[in-house]
């Protein structure tokens, strides 16, 4: 048996014995292989895997080393999905994930007249939006550590749950950056 994470090496003879697993007859086995990998490697993708065609290719090698054991399939698309979503959670386990430096610093704005602008429109913009979401905006960003999460936790209570919450503060930023952003460009020319 070959070591856990190490890689087969897919000889003929295993990939004809995976094509006959799929179909006796050549023809429908190909075509079944082609929807297959398709559908797999389509999956991967929506995953947002960075090499698809390469966990649909250990996908396949676990599947042919489990053939035997498997025996007759009734759905061979089910098993190869099923597979293939171990494979892709052994994946995302291996990716390292980017450390963040604990010391990061502010973004550092070149032009200060320019910062100065966007804070001032900012400003501008805050105070053209409505009361009530002004109001969501100042207690969403108040506080820190347990405060900040109580308060949100009230706020959410408020607005039928920490859902519509979310959507609301997604709405509002939109708002802001397009406000902002006019501003400043009017402010540029």
């Amino acid at each position: 048996m070959v070591p856990r994470g190490a890689r087969r090496a897919l000889t003929a003879e295993a990939f004809g014995k995976f094509l006959r697993w799929l179909s006796e007859n050549d023809e429908l086995a190909v075509r079944e292989y082609q929807s297959i990998r398709m559908k797999l490697v389509r999956y991967f993708t929506h995953k947002g895997c960075s090499d698809p065609d390469d966990l649909f290719d250990k996908t396949v090698d676990v599947v042919v080393g489990k053939i035997d054991s498997c025996g007759e399939c009734p759905s061979p698309l089910a098993y190869c999905f099923g597979v293939a979503k171990n494979i892709w959670r052994q994946d995302l386990r291996e990716r390292k994930s980017a450390a963040l430096e604990e010391n990061m610093t502010l973004p550092v704005y070149p032009d200060a007249q320019v910062h100065e602008q966007e804070l001032k429109c900012l400003e501008r913009c805050m105070d053209q939006l409505a009361p009530g979401d002004r109001d969501i905006v100042a207690r969403y960003h108040q506080g820190q550590g347990h405060e900040k999460i109580e308060t949100r936790r009230r706020l959410a209570d408020g607005l039928g749950g920490a859902n519509a919450l979310r959507i609301r503060m997604c709405r509002i930023r939109k708002d802001l950056r397009v406000c902002v952003a006019a501003c400043v460009d009017q402010w540029a020319n």
